[in-house]
């Protein structure tokens, strides 16, 4: 009579045999690039500001929806708390603006910053998009100091649909063995595809 304690033991071993021929999830290209200070790392960097994106041709509710893409993604790849902020806190640096001028006001970086207790602001551009298939979406991130005023750490990705090496990313990020449905619809949903580049952005932090 096989006793319930070897059943059990039966029963793990064999879950782990599963487990190893289970197919080893795919690795996610890295899309994006990122240059940093040399002293990022003296920057006690807790709460950070995310502006809405900016560019000049992205509508209100699809700069939202990066929002908060990149509030998701971001939070999920740092330990930063991302406070969103909204159009009024935009319209107060407008000057800072990176599509319009390439440079950032310190003055009203530092005054924003103190009245939300930041450490740091994120500023957003979109410098390319086309939300139709085949989608493509460039985005350009700024992490700009609440001490100084200096931009420590920035990024860009440009994503092309049609591209190889972004539908396999597209295809390990959100595609399963059993169900590759999700990945292609990452394809055609402007939500979806603009979530794999706010995660490529987020995994260079």
């Amino acid at each position: 009579m096989i006793r319930r304690r070897d059943l059990a033991a039966s029963f793990a071993v064999l879950s782990m045999a599963a487990s190893c021929l289970a197919p080893a999830p795919k690795p996610i290209p890295r899309l994006a690039n990122a240059e940093v200070t040399s002293d990022f790392h003296s920057y006690d960097l807790r709460r950070v500001g995310l502006l809405p994106f900016e560019g000049r041709t992205i509508e209100p509710g699809e700069a939202l929806e990066l929002q908060r893409s990149f509030l998701s993604e971001v939070e999920r790849a740092t330990p930063y708390e991302i406070v969103l902020l909204n159009e009024k806190d935009l319209e107060m640096i407008d000057s800072a603006s990176p599509h319009r001028r390439g440079w950032y006001d310190s003055r009203t970086i530092i005054e924003l910053s103190r009245r939300y207790n930041l450490d740091a602001l994120m500023f957003g551009t979109v410098t390319e998009e086309r939300f139709f298939p085949p989608q493509v979406l460039s985005l350009s991130v700024d992490l700009v100091s609440a001490e100084t005023g200096l931009v420590i750490w920035t990024s860009s990705v440009h994503l092309d649909a049609s591209d190889p090496r972004v539908r396999t990313g597209l295809q390990a990020y959100y595609g399963t063995e059993e169900d590759e449905s999700a990945w292609r619809l990452a394809l055609l949903s402007p939500e979806r595809f603009s979530r794999f580049a706010a995660y490529q952005i987020a995994a260079m932090l």
